[in-house]
């Protein structure tokens, strides 16, 4: 009977405290906006923004690229800053990995170009666009923003589109793409 007392002792503890009462299970998450399938070279250039303004999709952030992409850094960094001429999409996917580790959020907005109209066919586009990225600090210190211009050359494989060339270039004073991409490369 001694044994049975702190038995039930620790059992009254444990139902008062509510530990075995069913509770309200709480809602999913809303999953991150991303194209399925990249049918057009417009919803692959959406899903590489979704990439950026959203952590979780920067594991499918490889997946927008061809197997032999290059990303093509501004001449004026490449000489300023000592960057590498060009990288592949390995080094695109580790990159955004690393960005995030260190981010809370990035704001991307891009723009035509109206004095450069785009270049699309059946299977081919480039595309040119002003961007504008703002980067969210993780340790909430002040936003940094980069800005520049950039060219983009998609090609269809199969059904899908995918980009294989990317070009950054500087505009003005402010730092570019390319400077956050080569910033977060470590």
């Amino acid at each position: 009977m001694k044994k049975l007392i702190p038995i039930l002792l620790v059992f009254i503890i444990l139902s008062s405290c509510n530990l075995f009462d069913l509770r309200e299970a709480e809602t999913p998450a809303k999953p991150p906006s991303w194209n399925s399938y990249m049918t057009s070279w417009d919803l692959c250039l959406q899903n590489l923004e979704y990439c950026y303004e959203d952590s979780r999709n920067a594991v499918k952030y490889i997946s927008l690229f061809t197997e032999d992409f290059n990303f093509r850094f501004a001449a004026q960094d490449v000489n300023d800053y000592n960057f590498p001429v060009s990288w592949n999409a390995q080094q695109e996917q580790d990159m955004l990995l690393n960005l995030f580790a260190w981010t809370d959020s990035v704001q991307v907005n891009l723009q035509e170009i109206v004095s450069q109209p785009d270049d699309i066919t059946a299977t081919e586009a480039k595309i040119y666009r002003k961007y504008e990225l703002i980067r969210y600090p993780s340790d909430k210190s002040i936003p940094q923003q980069y800005q520049g211009e950039l060219e983009l050359h998609f090609i269809k494989s199969g059904a899908y589109w995918y980009i294989r060339k990317w070009f950054d270039y500087r505009v003005a004073s402010y730092p570019t793409w390319g400077k956050l991409k080569y910033d977060f490369s470590q």
